[in-house]
């Protein structure tokens, strides 16, 4: 691939980032901050493809750009755990009233911080900068470096999972992984150069479980001790106990998860001579 199809993939995605980005506020729409999300992760997975070029190791997203991204990501949490919460009261019959007064606060805080984000972002700047840090290709060899170090990182993280973290880690290879094959069939219309794995439904599938695992982890967050401390006592005994029921949902999806991972048989040590 020549550097003007690279640019035009860094174009397409950042251009989209822009438009979500600029349609956010007022709204916030839970679809277009996941969506708003997605571009970014399709943009730092194709950056972290072009670094492996010896000529892009300078290549990276631009601070601005980050900054949107982890804001939105902070109302997407907030967004996703919300509504588990309304539904955690209508189906055991319980009122959180100061607990979820305290979580739409919080909230209303996040889309203040992602709408100042969004206005500090200088988009068409920021593409112009991804692009002319880009190599003047993209060949197979490249491709395949890339992904034997994604396949070696994950093997290296399954000979010890101890904690979240490794699991964590994990996905964010995998979803490199299958965010570039994206790349390759809807943006330029070709197959994935390489495969290093036996199933690409599978590759999916595992990753889909560690996003569910995640979820469980992100819930989890919002009912640590610090948060639930200053809440009346019935509302922190049913949170409690929630908190519990999601430990233990938790650690049955790490159990399904490693055995899961096991099965990918992925390949990191093909044709050794790139």
């Amino acid at each position: 691939m020549k550097r003007a199809l690279l640019a035009d993939v860094i174009r397409k995605h950042g251009r989209r980032i822009k438009r979500y980005g600029d349609q956010l506020p007022g709204h916030f729409e839970v679809e277009m901050v996941h969506d708003l999300r997605l571009e970014y992760k399709k943009l730092r997975a194709f950056t972290r493809l072009l670094k492996e070029s010896r000529k892009a190791r300078d290549i990276g997203i631009p601070p601005e750009i980050k900054s949107v991204y982890h804001t939105a990501g902070r109302v997407r949490d907030f967004q996703l755990f919300i509504p588990l919460v309304m539904a955690r009261q209508e189906t055991e019959g319980v009122r959180l009233n100061q607990y979820t007064s305290s979580l739409e606060q919080r909230l209303f805080t996040a889309k203040e911080l992602l709408v100042k984000a969004i206005e500090k972002l200088k988009a068409n700047k920021a593409i112009d900068q991804l692009t002319t840090s880009l190599p003047s290709y993209l060949d197979d060899k490249i491709v395949r470096r890339f992904i034997h170090r994604k396949i070696a990182s994950v093997q290296v993280m399954l000979l010890a999972l101890e904690k979240d973290r490794e699991l964590h880690a994990i996905r964010k290879q995998l979803k490199d992984i299958i965010l570039n094959i994206r790349i390759f069939d809807s943006d330029w219309g070709i197959s994935f150069p390489v495969t290093a794995w036996r199933s690409e439904k599978r590759l999916h599938e595992v990753a889909s479980m560690l996003g569910d695992f995640n979820d469980r982890c992100i819930a989890l967050s919002f009912l640590s001790d610090s948060t639930l401390h200053a809440l009346p006592e019935e509302e922190k005994a049913h949170l409690v106990s929630w908190r519990t029921a999601l430990i233990n949902e938790k650690q049955q999806i790490m159990q399904k998860l490693m055995e899961q991972l096991q099965q990918l048989h992925l390949i990191s040590n093909f044709e050794k001579q790139y």
